[in-house]
Order: C-alpha cells, then structure tokens, then sequence
C-alpha cells in the first residue's frame, strides 16, 4: 500500500497523468529560441479561456505562462487526450470539487482510475471484481491506510499539484520559447521548462515521510523534471508533455475547457478495500 501509494503521487506530481513507465518529453526537439515569434492569432481555442491575443508575441516565456496559468485556473476543468507509451482519455475537474477520471487501455483491456477528493479508486478487472462479490472499484483511503493516519491528504495535495495552473506557476520562472507550433489545428506557442525535483516536491503539502519517498522516487531519473507547453493566443494550454520518470514519450491534449462536470464517487454497493480483497 505504502508503494502504491508513492507510486501515484510521484508520477502525478510528475505531471504525466498515465505516463508511469511511459513518460519522456513529448514535445518537439527543437531547441529553445528566446526570440521565437507567436503563431498568428488563435485557432479557436475550446472555451474556458480568455481573450487578449496572449500568444506569446508580447510577453517574456515566464509571463506568458502565469497569463495561461490565470486563464486555466479560470476554466477550472478540461477533457484529456493521452498518447504515446499510454494511450487514454481522461476528465479532469481541478476547482472545488476536484475530480480526476482516467481510462486507458493496454493490449485491448481498459483500465479506470478514478480521484475524488482525497481518495484514490482503482477500476477491478473481471477476475478482482468476481473475489469482491462484483464490486467494481478498489477504495484507496490515505486517512485509513496511512498508520496512524500519516500522509492522509496525499492524494488531494496531489490533485492540487496537478492543476494546470499551478503546473504552469512552478514552470514560468524557468520557462524558455521553444518556437511556433500548430497542435490539434490551433496556432501555439511551444514553451519548455526545467524544474528541479527539490522545488516541485517542496511544493507539495505531503506528510514529511511521504515527501521524503516522492522525492527519492523522482530523483532515481535525474535532479529536473522537463515540462512542456503549447499555449494558443488565448493563454489556453493545448498540449503538455513532461519528462520525467522513465523513457519513452506521452503528451496530453486538452480540449473542452471549462466544459466537464466533477465525476461523483462510486456508492458504498460498488466499492471494496484492499483487505477485503485480501481477505478472500
């Protein structure tokens, strides 16, 4: 539990969403140009954001990326497109109350993961689901799983450092201009940042010793995590990518901003524990 545990913070915290042992830069390999010009005009972005022409052609890279970070805040949620070593489609809701659903698939069976809130669920296969008298989803609770209740509120501390916004605000002091891109039809500007593993965890409000594995975790890859934006003309991000847990590549689409609704927890009649599960 304790593994599990880690594991999901410190990929999410990562940024990759699915890219747990199939991460990497997504992004082209262009190298960073600081007098890199924005694309011209916006290519429709899908709502949630706001206007201003943002697209870079004014504003430095770390001011472009607390603009977006302002404007994503505002959207407030997102549908995910995920491709690359993973490929799944995901709902993510980052203002109160935050909810994170993510379906992937691998070698023809799919795969749910579900957050709301503090407590993690995991979708059971057919063989888990029969063991649990049908029931669907696996309850991961760090305020019952943690002794003593250590390290409960991980998983939503988690969800905070996963928010667009905030992902965009630890990135901007050391972002650079990557060039001008078009991403899913939409003119955007590439932006690339390398964050130390140090100051994305310090960030995180963990219990110390679960701060304590996150970061031993991360930094098995390296001292930075590479992040990775493509920002359209209304400060909307577009695409993302980081780099940061194993080899590889993944990128995340976003697409109906401000659309998508949080996603309920499963009812009491759907859900069972890991020592249930234990148990047969």
């Amino acid at each position: 539990m304790r593994a599990l545990r880690t594991a999901a913070v410190a990929c999410l915290a990562a940024g990759l969403l699915t890219a747990c042992g199939s991460s990497g830069s997504g992004g082209a390999a262009a190298d960073a140009e600081p007098g890199a010009s924005a694309p011209a005009g916006s290519g429709g972005g899908q709502g949630g954001g706001q206007g201003g022409g943002q697209g870079g052609s004014k504003l430095g890279a770390k001011e472009a990326l607390l603009a977006s970070a302002a404007v994503m805040e505002k959207a407030g949620s997102a549908k995910l497109s995920v491709s690359g070593g993973t490929e799944g489609t995901g709902e993510f809701v980052w203002k109160s109350p935050k909810s994170f659903l993510l379906t992937t698939k691998s070698k023809g069976e799919e795969s749910k993961i579900l957050f709301v809130g503090d407590v993690m669920y995991v979708g059971a296969g057919a063989d888990a689901a029969g063991k649990a008298g049908g029931k669907t989803w696996m309850k991961i609770d760090p305020k019952a799983t943690a002794p003593g209740g250590g390290g409960a509120g991980g998983f939503a501390s988690t969800m905070e450092l996963m928010d667009p916004a905030v992902q965009l605000a630890v990135a901007a002091p050391t972002a650079t201009r990557a060039g001008a891109e078009t991403v899913a039809g939409q003119g955007t500007t590439h932006y690339r940042s390398d964050v130390p593993v140090e100051e994305l965890v310090a960030k995180m409000q963990l219990a110390p010793e679960l701060k304590s594995q996150v970061l031993t975790e991360l930094k098995k890859k390296g001292s930075t995590i590479t992040t990775e934006f493509w920002i359209n003309a209304k400060g909307e991000v577009v695409q993302q990518a980081s780099n940061g847990l194993a080899t590889g590549s993944a990128k995340i689409l976003y697409s109906g901003l401000g659309t998508v609704q949080p996603t309920k927890a499963p009812t009491d009649s759907e859900v069972f524990s890991l020592a249930d599960l234990l148990k047969q």
